[in-house]
C-alpha cells in the first residue's frame, strides 16, 4: 500500500505569508505530490542508499538488505540467498549504463546485473563501493578505496591517483574525483589537475560531488563546500545560514536544485528563494541518502531509515487566500476577478494574486454562503441561510432583500435567460425582476419546495428539489424520471447542455443523463461513476469535456461518448482521486462547495472550493495517455523460471512444463491502484480474463502447441478500447505420447481390437444359430437348460476380456497382467527415469458414499454413481496413465511416467473434480462424489525399495487409505512417508505388513502425509 507521508503542516503559514503571489505559477516544492513506501509495503529494508531506473522503466532501490526492483505496486527482492553472485546485501551505489546493465556497488565489492535476463556477475572489486560513474560508453569508473576502470569486463586501476578515492562526478566533459586529501580534475585531453582539500574537509567523509551554476559543489559531513575560481575550496553556508552535514545535491531538468541535508530538504527553482522542508514539517527525520530524477522527471528521495519517497510534479495547484481555509462557493466579479466565500467571509482574488476581503465575518454572522450573484457592478447578492442579502460596494453594507424570503435558506441565485434572477429557496422557486419578487405558479404542485439546483438554456428550465427534478417548458411543468430512482431522488446538481441534453446528479443513485428524444441513461458505481455523488457540472464547449466534481475528487466525461454510452459505456477520465496528496496537505482535497457555486472557469483553469482553500485544475489537463501505460511480462514460472525481457517476443518451454504462472505488470508510480488488467492465452482461452489489479496468470494442464499470451492494461476510468497490449508467443513441444505416430499406433490397436470383437461376435452368432436349430425341437426344459449354458458361456467370454462390465474400465485381471510389464519397462530404463525424477505411482481412490447409495437407492443408482466417477477419471487422465476398477467402490489410477512433484498435485486435482460433480438420485436429491485417495510409489523411496514388488506398494497405499479414513477426512490425498533410516528389509514379510506399519507409525519412522 502506498503511503503519502510528508505532512508539511507549515505550508499553511508560508502560503499566508506569500498571499500577494498566491495565484502565481512559479514552481514550488509544494507543487509536488508525495507518495511513500516502506518495508510494510514490501521494501526489503527501510534504509535505502541508492536509486536508479533501467531502460524498461523499472525503479531499482539499493538497501542495506538487498536490491529491490519496483513497478509501482510490487517490490522484487534480490539478495545473496537468491543470487549468490551479488557481492553483498548491503547496497551502497547503483548505476544504469548506456547498454542497460545495472552496476551494483556494495559494502563488499561490485556486481553487474543484466536487466534483461536478471543474472548477476561478480567482478574482482572487493572493497566498499562509494561511487560509480560511466565516463564513456562501455567504460565504468568505480571508487572503492582505490579508483578502478572497467571496460569489456576487464578491471584495472587508474594509476594517476594513489590516495583513497570516495566520490566521482562528470560535467562539461570533465571528470572530478575526490580523494582523502584533494579534488582531481581530468579534462577532455586526459590532463589532470589537483586541488587541495582544506584540513577540516580532508578529515571528514565526502558524500557527493555535483556541478551546478555555481560550479563544483562538495557535499560532506562538515557541510557544503565550493571550488572557487582561484582553485581554493571554501565552506558555504546553507540556505538557512547554518552548517550541517550535506548528503546529496541534484539539479533537475527544470533547473531546480535539490539539496539533502541533515534532517532537512532544500529546494530552489533557478534564481528564486530557497524553500525548506524540515523535520517538524515532515513529522519524522528521514535523512535523504540519494536524490534521483527518473525519465518522467519524477524526483525519488531515498532515506536512511524511512524508505522511499516519490515527489511528482502536479498540474493541480492549491491556493489558500484569506485567513479561513474552508471555501464554500466561488464565482467571478464583473471585473474578471475570482470571488469566493469562505466559512466566515467573502473575498476577491485578483489576476495578479492579490487578496482583498469584501464581506467580513461579523456581517455574515456565521451564515453559510450558498450562492453568489452580481445584479450590477455595484451590488452583490448572497444566498444565505436566513434569506437573500445584498452587499453594496459603495457603502460596504449588507442588507436583506425581499422580506418574504427572510428566515429561509436561499440555495440558488442565478440569472434568468429572459431577464431577472431565479431564486431557489426552501419554499419553492421565485423570480426576482425589476425589484419585485414573483412566486412561480407551480410551487404548489411540487412534492418538495426545497430547491437544491437549477440550470437553464434558451429553451429549457430544469431545477432539482429534495424530492425529484422538474422541467419547465412552454408554461408546462413536468416531473422527470417517472418509474426510475430519479423520481424521488435528492437532487445535488443539474446541467442543460446547448443541445438540450439534461444531466442530473442525485444523492444516492448516481447521475442521470437524457438526450432529446432518448431514454434516460444512468451513470453509477457499477458502470464507472467515481467517488460518489456529483456536486457540480461544468461543460467546456471548446474541448467537449464535461467536468464533474464530488466530495472526494474530480473526473471528466467526454461529451461525444454519450451518443454510444448505452452500447460502449461512458468515457471517463479521473483527474483527482481521494488518495492524491500534495506536500503540506491532507488527502481528499476536493471538493466541498455548497449550492450552485461549486466551480468557475478562470485563467484557463477550473477553480473548486475545498476544505483547504481553492484547487485550480488546468482545463487543458494532460491526463494519463493510454500509450504511456504499457504492460510488461516479467517472467514465466514452471518447473524452470524464464525471465522475460522487454523486447522478447517468443519463449520456448520444456515438453513436460504444462503448469505455468505468468507474472506481468505495468509501470505506474503515481496512480498504481487505478491500473487494471485482463489477459488471454490465444489458442487456449475463449474469452478474456478480467482480473482487476491481479498481476499473475496461472494455467494448468496445458496441451502442447503454440500459444500467444496477451495482457492488456488500462486505467480504471478508461474503456478496454483504450488499453495498451503486450504479446508473448509460447512454444510447448509435444511428448512422444502426444505425437501423431503414437496416436496412429493406438488407432491401429483399436482397429485390431474391433476386428477381433467382430470376429468373435460372428462366430458366436453362428454357434447360437446352430444350437437354436437343435433346441427348437426339444422341450421347454431343454431350452431353459440351453439358455443357462449360453449365459455361462457369455460370462466366461466376459471374463476373458480385461474390461469391467459396469464401468467399462480395466479390471483387476488387467492390472495383474499389465503392471508387471510396466515395472519391467521401468527397471530397464531405471537410471534415465530416476535422473529425470520420474516414477510409477499407484493411486488408490475410494468413493465415500457408495455403500449408502447402494443400500438406499439400489444397484442401478450405485452403478450410475460408479459410471459417472469412472467417466471423470478417464477424462482427467490420459497419455500412458490408465484407470482400473479395483473393488466395488475403489479405483486404481496407475501413473506410469510421472515426476514426484506432480503426483500429489494431479491426485488432488482428481479429487477436486470428483467433489465438484453431483449425482442426482431418485428423490431428486443430489449427492457430491466425495472421495478419499492414497498413493504409493514404485520403487518405494527407501533404501532397497526397488527390491520389493508392486504388491507391497499397493498394500502400502491401502494402509495409507485406512489411516486416512480413521481421521476421518474427506477429499484428501494421503501417502506414507518413510524415515531415512528405513530399508526394504522392514517390508519383506508382507503377511504382517499392517502390524509392521502400525509399529513404524508409533515409532515415527513412518508418517502419514495428507493435503
Amino acid at each position: 500500500m502506498q503511503k503519502h507521508w510528508l505532512l508539511l503542516v507549515a505550508l499553511c503559514l508560508q502560503l499566508l505569508l506569500l498571499l500577494p503571489n498566491a495565484a502565481a505559477t512559479s514552481p514550488s516544492v509544494y507543487d509536488y505530490d508525495i507518495k511513500h513506501w516502506t518495508s510494510a509495503d514490501g521494501l526489503s529494508s527501510n534504509s535505502v542508499r541508492a536509486v536508479t531506473q533501467d531502460k524498461l522503466g523499472y525503479m531499482w532501490f539499493g538497501t542495506l538488505f538487498g536490491l529491490n526492483r519496483f513497478d509501482g505496486r510490487q517490490f522484487e527482492v534480490f539478495n545473496t540467498e537468491l543470487y549468490p553472485k551479488l557481492a553483498s546485501n548491503a547496497i551502497t551505489q547503483l548505476l544504469t549504463d548506456s547498454e542497460g546493465n545495472i552496476w551494483v556497488g556494495t559494502k563488499s565489492g561490485l556486481s553487474v546485473l543484466d536487466a534483461n535476463t536478471l543474472t548477476l556477475e561478480r567482478l574482482p572489486v572487493f572493497s566498499e563501493v562509494t561511487s560509480l560513474l560511466e565516463v564513456a560508453p562501455g567504460e565504468i569508473w568505480v571508487a572503492a578505496d582505490q579508483l578502478f576502470s572497467i571496460s569489456s569486463g576487464k578491471v584495472k586501476r587508474v594509476e594517476h591517483i594513489k590516495a583513497v578515492v570516495s566520490q566521482l562526478a562528470q560535467a562539461n566533459n570533465q571528470i572530478w574525483v575526490s580523494s582523502s586529501d584533494a579534488i582531481y580534475q581530468r579534462d577532455v585531453e586526459g590532463n589532470w589537475r589537483q586541488f587541495a582539500l582544506p584540513p577540516e574537509l580532508a578529515q571528514n567523509p565526502i558524500y557527493d560531488l555535483a556541478w551546478t551554476a555555481d560550479g563544483l559543489q562538495i557535499a560532506s559531513e562538515t557541510g557544503l563546500y565550493r571550488l572557487a575560481a582561484d582553485g581554493s575550496i571554501r565552506l558555504q553556508l546553507l540556505p538557512d545560514k547554518s552548517t550541517a552535514p550535506v548528503y546529496r545535491l541534484l539539479q533537475d531538468v527544470s533547473g531546480a536544485t535539490w539539496m539533502s541535508v541533515y534532517r532537512k530538504l532544500f529546494y530552489q527553482y533557478q534564481q528564486q528563494a530557497w524553500q525548506t522542508v524540515t523535520t517538524s514539517e515532515l513529522g519524522s527525520s528521514p535523512w535523504f541518502s540519494s536524490i534521483y530524477q527518473d525519465k518522467d522527471h519524477n524526483i525519488w528521495l531515498s532515506s536512511f531509515s524511512d524508505g522511499v519517497f516519490l515527489a511528482s510534479r502536479s498540474q493541480i495547484r492549491r491556493i489558500l487566500p484569506g485567513a479561513d481555509p474552508i471555501i464554500r462557493s466561488v464565482s467571478l466579479t464583473p471585473q474578471g476577478q475570482l470571488l469566493f466565500a469562505s466559512q466566515s467571509d467573502v473575498g476577491i482574488l485578483s489576476a495578479a494574486g492579490y487578496y482583498q476581503q469584501l464581506v467580513a465575518d461579523t456581517e455574515l454572522q456565521g451564515q453559510t454562503v450558498h450562492d453568489l450573484f452580481w445584479p450590477d457592478d455595484r451590488h452583490l447578492w448572497l444566498g444565505l441561510e436566513r434569506g437573500l442579502f445584498q452587499y453594496s460596494l459603495e457603502n460596504a453594507s449588507l442588507t436583506p432583500l425581499f422580506p418574504l424570503l427572510q428566515g429561509q435558506a436561499v440555495r440558488v441565485v442565478q440569472s434568468a435567460y429572459d431577464g431577472g434572477v431565479w431564486l431557489g429557496t426552501q419554499q419553492g422557486l421565485f423570480l426576482a425582476k425589476e425589484a419585485n419578487l414573483h412566486a412561480l405558479p407551480f410551487n404548489a404542485e411540487l412534492e418538495s419546495r426545497q430547491i437544491t439546483a437549477l440550470s437553464q438554456n434558451k429553451e429549457l428550465l430544469v431545477f432539482g428539489t429534495s424530492r425529484g427534478v422538474y422541467r419547465w417548458h412552454e408554461q408546462r411543468l413536468t416531473r422527470l424520471g417517472i418509474g426510475s430512482a430519479l423520481y424521488n431522488a435528492y437532487i445535488m446538481a443539474t446541467l442543460v447542455l446547448p443541445d438540450n441534453t439534461v444531466l442530473v446528479s442525485t444523492l444516492d443513485d448516481g447521475i442521470f443523463i437524457q438526450a432529446p428524444g432518448q431514454p434516460w441513461l444512468q451513470l453509477h458505481g457499477a458502470n464507472g461513476l467515481l467517488h460518489g455523488p456529483a456536486l457540480s457540472f461544468y461543460f467546456h464547449q471548446q474541448s467537449g469535456w464535461l467536468w464533474i466534481s464530488t466530495h472526494k475528487g474530480i473526473f471528466r466525461l467526454w461529451r461525444d461518448s454519450l451518443k454510444q454510452a448505452a452500447v460502449d459505456g461512458f468515457r471517463l477520465e479521473e483527474i483527482l482521486s481521494p488518495y492524491d496528496r500534495q506536500m503540506g496537505s491532507v488527502t481528499s482535497r476536493c471538493c466541498n462547495g455548497t449550492g450552485q457555486a461549486k466551480v468557475v472557469y478562470w485563467q484557463q483553469q477550473l477553480w473548486y472550493p475545498t476544505l483547504r482553500g481553492l484547487v485550480a485544475v488546468p482545463e487543458q489537463y494532460i491526463g494519463s495517455a493510454p500509450s504511456g501505460l504499457q504492460p510488461l511480462i516479467k517472467r514465466i514460472s514452471a518447473q524452470n523460471t524464464y525471465p522475460v525481457s522487454g523486447l522478447q517476443q517468443r519463449q520456448g518451454l520444456e515438453q513436460y512444463e504444462r503448469n505455468l504462472s505468468i507474472s506481468y505488470s505495468a509501470l505506474e508510480f503515481n496512480r498504481p491502484d487505478s491500473v487494471v488488467f485482463r489477459y488471454k492465452l490465444t489458442g487456449f482461452d475463449q474469452d478474456w480474463h478480467d482480473v482487476a489489479d491481479r498481476r499473475e496468470a496461472v494455467y494448468t494442464n496445458l496441451p502442447p502447441g503454440s500459444f500467444e499470451f496477451k495482457v492488456q492494461a488500462k486505467y480504471s476510468h478508461q474503456s478496454w478500447q483504450d488499453a495498451a497490449e503486450t504479446q508473448l508467443l509460447l512454444q510447448i513441444p509435444r511428448r512422444f505420447d502426444e505425437t501423431l505416430l503414437y496416436r496412429l499406433l493406438w488407432l491401429l490397436l483399436l482397429l485390431c481390437s474391433l476386428y477381433g470383437l467382430f470376429w468373435l461376435y460372428r462366430q458366436n452368432n453362428l454357434v447360437k444359430q446352430e444350437q437354436l436349430a437343435n433346441l427348437v425341437r426339444q422341450r421347454t426344459q431343454e431350452l431353459e437348460n440351453t439358455n443357462q449354458k449360453l449365459n455361462e458361456l457369455n460370462e466366461q467370454l466376459s471374463q476373458l476380456t480385461h474390461r469391467d462390465a459396469t464401468t467399462g474400465l480395466r479390471n483387476l485381471r488387467f492390472l495383474q497382467e499389465q503392471l508387471p510389464k510396466d515395472i519391467e519397462h521401468f527397471q530397464r530404463n531405471r537410471q534415465s527415469l530416476t535422473q529425470q525424477g520420474k516414477t510409477i505411482a499407484l493411486l488408490l481412490l475410494e468413493l465415500e458414499h457408495y455403500q449408502q447409495v447402494l443400500a438406499s437407492y439400489g444397484s442401478n443408482t450405485a452403478d450410475t454413481m460408479l459410471q459417472q466417477a469412472s467417466a471423470l477419471l478417464i477424462r482427467e487422465t490420459g497419455g500412458s496413465d490408465y484407470v482400473v476398477r479395483y473393488t466395488d467402490e475403489r479405483f486404481v489410477v496407475v501413473f506410469r511416467d510421472i515426476s514426484l512433484a506432480q503426483v500429489n498435485q494431479y491426485s488432488s486435482r482428481l479429487l477436486s473434480q470428483l467433489a465438484a460433480s453431483e449425482l442426482t438420485v431418485a428423490d431428486g436429491q443430489t449427492i457430491k462424489l466425495t472421495s478419499l485417495a492414497a498413493y504409493a510409489l514404485y520403487p518405494l523411496p527407501l533404501l532397497g525399495g526397488q527390491l520389493l514388488n508392486w504388491e507391497v506398494s499397493m498394500q502400502l497405499a491401502e494402509q495409507a487409505l485406512m489411516q486416512l479414513k480413521a481421521k476421518p477426512l474427506s477429499n484428501k490425498v494421503a501417502t506414507l512417508a518413510f524415515d531415512g533410516q528405513l530399508d526394504a528389509f522392514e517390508f519383506e514379510e508382507s503377511q504382517e505388513l499392517e502390524q509392521q506399519i502400525n509399529r513404524l507409525l508409533n515409532e515415527n519412522l513412518i508418517t502419514l502425509q495428507h493435503n
